[in-house]
């Protein structure tokens, strides 16, 4: 009972952290679109690819983490009938 308590509060405390690297991620694009002073030329389109490249994988991180946990909704789209 204690090793499923144990596991249960790790699994908690692993769904917290990939909640706040997702936070984090998505933080970095909005500073990013913040600092622009310009439309991007190729090299800030390569930096922002980067940091959506870096938010993606940080909500899937985060979507299995809370799947773990069971926080999993199967579709946010309406029923089509």
């Amino acid at each position: 009972m204690a090793d499923d308590q144990t596991a249960d509060r790790m699994a908690l405390r692993r769904a917290a952290e990939a909640v706040q690297a997702h936070a984090r991620a998505v933080r970095a694009v909005v500073r990013f679109v913040e600092d622009l002073d310009d439309l991007p030329g190729p090299d800030l389109l390569a930096e922002y690819a980067h940091l959506l490249e870096q938010e993606e994988e940080a909500r899937q991180a985060r979507t299995e983490a809370l799947a773990e946990i069971g926080l999993d909704v199967p579709s946010l789209d309406p029923d089509p009938q």
